[in-house]
C-alpha cells in the first residue's frame, strides 16, 4: 500500500523541484543573459584573434591583446566623436516626437473611426513629462539604472576577457560533466556552436553596418532632421531581426511627419527599400552561412523573451535561438533520431 503513495510523493516532489528551478531560472535570468552576452563578445574577440594569428603570425596572447585594444579603442573613439552629435540630436528628438504625436492625434481626431482612440491620448504632451514632485525620484532612478548599465557592461567585458584568454579551460571543464565516451562528441558540438555563432555575428555586423550607413545617408539626402541619430538607432536595432526594423522606422516617420507628410512617405518608402535589400540580399547570406531560423519561431521566441526577460532578453533572443537550433540538430536529430534509424536499418532499406 505504501508504494503508490511513495510514487505520488516522489512525482510531486520532482514537479515542485522543476517548478522551483524554473522560477529561480527566471529570477536570475538576467545574470545568465549577461554571461551569454559575454560569450558573444568572447566569440568576436577569439574570431578576430584567430585571423590575426593566421595573417600576421603573432602569438595568441599578443594577438588577443592587440584585438582587445583595437576593438575597445575603436568603440571608444566612435563614441567620443559621434556621441556629442547623438546626444544633441536625442534632446531634440525628445521635443520632436511629442509634436509628431500631436499631429497624428489631430489627424486621427478628424476621422470618425479615430475619435474614440483620441480620447485615450493625453490632450497635452506635457502630461508625458514627469511632474515636479516625482522629478527627484525619477532622477535617482535614472542614476541607479545608469550605474546598473555600467556594472553590466563591466561584467560582460570581464566575462569575455576571461573566456577569450583561455577558452580551452572552460570548454573542457563543461565537457568533463559528461561521460568519458561522449566527451569527444561534446567538443565537436561546442566547436560547431562557436563556428555558427562566429559566422552569425559576422553576418549580423555586415547587415547592421549596411542598414545603419544607408539609412543615415538616405535620411541626409532626403533632408530629414536628426539623420545621424536615426541612423545610429537603425544600426543598433538591426541586431534584433524583424522587430528592430519597425522600432527604427517609427521614430524616423514621426520626425518626418513634423516637417511634411510627403517627407514621411518618402522616408517609409526608402526604409522599405533598405529592408527589402536586407531581406532578399543579406538575409540569404546569413542563412547560407549559419543555421536557418524559421521566421515564425524567431518572432515567437523574441516575443516570449521580451515578455519574460525584458529588453535584454529581446536583444539576445536570436543568438540564443541559433545556439539552441544547433544543439537540437547535433544532439537530438543526429545523435538520437538518425542514429536510432540507422540502428533499425530503415535508412539502408530506403537507399536500396
Amino acid at each position: 500500500m505504501g508504494h503508490p503513495y511513495r510514487r505520488v510523493a516522489l512525482t510531486t516532489f520532482i514537479v515542485l523541484l522543476i517548478g522551483c528551478a524554473f522560477y529561480l531560472l527566471i529570477e536570475v535570468a538576467e545574470f545568465f543573459l549577461l554571461v551569454f552576452a559575454g560569450i558573444l563578445l568572447a566569440v568576436i574577440f577569439c574570431g578576430i584573434t584567430e585571423w590575426v594569428v593566421k595573417k600576421l603570425h603573432f602569438s595568441r596572447g599578443w594577438a588577443l591583446l592587440l584585438v582587445v585594444i583595437v576593438v575597445l579603442g575603436a568603440i571608444s573613439s566612435i563614441g567620443w566623436f559621434v556621441a556629442p552629435t547623438v546626444i544633441d540630436q536625442l534632446s531634440e528628438l525628445r521635443e520632436t516626437i511629442p509634436k509628431a504625436l500631436a499631429k497624428v492625434r489631430e489627424w486621427v481626431g478628424d476621422k470618425s473611426w479615430g475619435r474614440n482612440l483620441v480620447r485615450e491620448i493625453p490632450d497635452q504632451t506635457s502630461e508625458l513629462i514627469p511632474r515636479r514632485g516625482t522629478l527627484l525620484s525619477r532622477i535617482s532612478n535614472i542614476f541607479s539604472s545608469t550605474l546598473g548599465v555600467l556594472a553590466n557592461m563591466i561584467l560582460v567585458i570581464m566575462t569575455a576577457l576571461f573566456f577569450s584568454v583561455n577558452p580551452r579551460m572552460y570548454t573542457h571543464g563543461v565537457v568533463k560533466l559528461f561521460a568519458p565516451h561522449y566527451r569527444t562528441r561534446m567538443l565537436e558540438v561546442l566547436a560547431t556552436c562557436y563556428a555558427t555563432l562566429k559566422l552569425w555575428l559576422q553576418a549580423m555586423l555586415l547587415s547592421m553596418t549596411i542598414i545603419g550607413v544607408s539609412t543615415a545617408i538616405g535620411y541626409t539626402l532626403l533632408g530629414l532632421p536628426l539623420a545621424i541619430t536615426l541612423g545610429v538607432l537603425s544600426f543598433f536595432l538591426a541586431f534584433i531581426p524583424t522587430i528592430g526594423a519597425y522600432g527604427a522606422a517609427l521614430p524616423a516617420a514621426l520626425v518626418a511627419l513634423t516637417q511634411d507628410p510627403k517627407l514621411a512617405l518618402y522616408v517609409i518608402i526608402m526604409y522599405i527599400i533598405i529592408q527589402m535589400l536586407e531581406t532578399y540580399l543579406i538575409t540569404p547570406i546569413i542563412i547560407q552561412r549559419t543555421v536557418k531560423l524559421p521566421p515564425a519561431l524567431l518572432l515567437f521566441n523574441q516575443v516570449l523573451f521580451g515578455i519574460l526577460l525584458g529588453a535584454l532578453g529581446l536583444l539576445l533572443a536570436a543568438p540564443i535561438l541559433t545556439v539552441v537550433m544547433v544543439l537540437i540538430k547535433e544532439l537530438y536529430i543526429k545523435d538520437v533520431l538518425e542514429r536510432s534509424i540507422n540502428g533499425k536499418g530503415l535508412l539502408s532499406e530506403s537507399k536500396s
